[in-house]
């Protein structure tokens, strides 16, 4: 009896080491906070909760950011000065391009690729109750029309590890979206800790819900609100409120094993970064300011 106890004791424990994920985590140095100071401001008043911002591969000093939930289903292109781009028939509150039948649920991220195509990610989920994430494809428009343009593809994604709607633990949040090695990748934000996990989307089929891929845990020592990548899928940058991070491999998508840069910032409510090149980051807010960011700056913590 004792014999079968002790078996099933270590066999209980041994599943437990098993099931256990891996947290990947860095020792952060003493460092003071630094305050960000705009560069820039948003031009058009309806740029009021930027939640998003990335950098056209298309058009010479386009960008685009987003509203998130509450607004209306449209995307606002700028340049680097914080100027939207009018057409010549534009209407002051109708600016931007709208995405005809797509609805704007709780928007959170854009991310584009290597071919002309812009994601808009429906991923925001703040009670952790949603069973609609989704995700939008959409070829990257011209910058001064105004008016509808369609999507041509829209994605329904899950997490196969969320089992409970709304969830016990509100870690199902996800604001950090980005496309490298040909697939897009997924960032959670958590609020019931300092964690993120990073996920894959190995399919893109628009006539099934998509699982993503659990790749790994990160102590982020923050809540995630941003993420970009630079063309080549090397440079990985991800915004919480209060720190920007900046992973480097050389291949492949292992962000949290290879080199590690950190900056504590200040910058009120951000929600927005992109790389502009490859040594410097855009940041925005919710309070329409632009910022920048030399990653010279940043402090190598691995």
């Amino acid at each position: 009896m004792k014999k079968s106890f002790s078996f099933f004791l270590f066999f209980i424990i041994l599943l437990s080491c098993l099931s256990a994920e891996e947290i990947i985590s860095v020792t952060l140095p003493a460092a003071d906070t630094l305050e960000l100071v705009p560069y820039a401001k948003f031009d058009f008043a309806k740029i009021d909760e930027s939640s998003a911002i990335i950098k056209s591969r298309v058009w010479d000093d386009v960008y685009w950011t987003l509203n998130d939930s509450g607004n209306k289903n449209r995307i606002f292109p700028f340049n680097c000065n914080g100027q939207m781009y009018r057409a010549e028939w534009y209407k002051e509150n109708e600016g931007g391009v709208y995405l005809a039948g797509a609805l704007n649920i709780d928007w959170e991220e854009m991310a584009v690729d290597n071919n002309d195509n812009i994601y808009v990610c429906d991923t925001g989920n703040n009670d952790n109750a949603r069973r609609d994430l989704c995700i939008y494809q959409l070829k990257d428009p011209f910058p001064k029309f105004s008016g509808s343009v369609n999507y041509f593809q829209k994605y329904h994604i899950y997490y196969p590890e969320q089992k409970d709607f709304p969830a016990r633990i509100n870690n199902w949040d996800c604001e950090a979206v980005f496309w490298a090695n040909g697939k897009l990748y997924f960032l959670t934000k958590h609020r019931a800790d300092s964690l993120t996990k990073l996920y894959r989307m190995d399919s893109m089929d628009a006539l099934k819900e998509n699982p993503l891929t659990y790749l790994a845990t990160f102590d982020i020592q923050g809540m995630v609100t941003a993420a970009d990548v630079t063309p080549d899928g090397k440079k990985l940058a991800v915004l919480t409120y209060d720190n920007i991070w900046v992973f480097e491999v050389k291949k492949g998508d292992k962000y949290f094993q290879g080199s590690i840069k950190w900056l504590p910032i200040s910058a009120k409510q951000c929600e927005g970064i992109c790389f502009d090149d490859e040594d410097t980051l855009l940041i925005t807010n919710e309070q329409m300011e632009i910022f920048e960011v030399k990653i010279a700056d940043m402090i190598e913590v691995k």
